[in-house]
């Protein structure tokens, strides 16, 4: 039986002690591990790294965001007879054994195509994660997920043109409107993202990505794409969402200006954006 695993990391300007870390965690623990670099600024720490380590890396001439890594690690998976592909982050470091503790999860079901591990964050000092057992959900993030190779190809596989944020719900949606099933499961891997913070609003605490205006472009555009495509799921979730990114920029984070008027941008080109997606790729409008 096939049970080969490729695993894909993809980087630009990453920490190059926590890229190592994350390299160190997962190498041993897989068939292949992909590294696609994105054109960072210290490339050249990033290669030699790669070489040290006996690594390959994919050396892109630009920064395709996250999106572009998927589908080019999909579409390696498939050509080279891979069953799964797990995807990482340059900012995510894997548990001893992780990799063994999700293959016998999504193994056990026939119709699961993704399993993602726990994410345990610590932010302000105080480590952040969820208290669950190991349940079904309409979506994962894509940092630390397992996906059934065939099933991904399946629905169609990841859209490059997403480039970052919300590519995670994107897919999972489209997984579910397929037939199949996502799994979170409490396997715990170490995530970090942005440069969060732990504030209080009101009664209540919340974490402060500190995105910059250049990611809420992205946040914007591709969450109304998404809520265009699946309707009712997530129009409801996108609009709770940008109200609560909107509060923290305004209260809580620098360059304020500059954020609200890339969430405004991305707004208004994401109907130029969904017109263009839906002629690309029609399996969006067949879900």
């Amino acid at each position: 039986m096939n049970d080969k695993v490729l695993a894909t990391i993809t980087t630009y300007n990453p920490e190059l002690d926590l890229l190592e870390q994350n390299i160190d965690a997962i190498v041993n623990q897989v068939d292949k591990l992909l590294v696609y670099e994105n054109a960072s600024e210290n490339r050249d720490k990033i290669v030699s790294l790669c070489e040290a380590k006996g690594v390959e890396i994919i050396l892109n001439d630009k920064n395709y965001g996250v999106a572009g890594p998927l589908s080019d690690g999909l579409n390696y998976a498939i050509e080279n007879n891979y069953a799964y592909i797990f995807t990482l982050d340059q900012d995510t470091v894997s548990s001893d054994g992780i990799i063994k503790s999700l293959l016998n999860l999504i193994k056990a079901d026939d119709k699961m195509a993704i399993i993602a591990a726990q994410p345990v964050m610590t932010v302000n000092g105080v480590e952040v994660k969820e208290n669950f057992e190991n349940h079904y959900v309409n979506d994962v993030i894509t940092s630390g997920a397992l996906a059934d190779v065939e099933k991904m190809k399946n629905i169609g596989g990841y859209m490059p043109e997403m480039f970052i944020d919300w590519v995670d719900t994107e897919i999972c949606f489209r997984t579910i409107s397929n037939g199949y099933r996502i799994m979170q499961s409490t396997v715990p891997i170490i995530h970090k993202f942005g440069d969060p913070q732990r504030r209080k609003f009101l009664w209540k605490w919340c974490i402060v990505t500190n995105y910059s205006p250049f990611r809420c472009y992205y946040i914007a555009r591709n969450s109304a794409f998404c809520a265009k495509i699946y309707k009712k799921p997530l129009s409801t979730r996108r609009r709770k969402y940008l109200l609560k990114t909107k509060i923290k920029i305004i209260f809580f984070e620098k360059n304020k200006r500059e954020k609200l008027r890339a969430l405004s941008k991305g707004k208004k080109e994401s109907k130029e954006f969904y017109k263009l997606m839906v002629k690309k790729y029609d399996f969006l409008l067949r879900k």
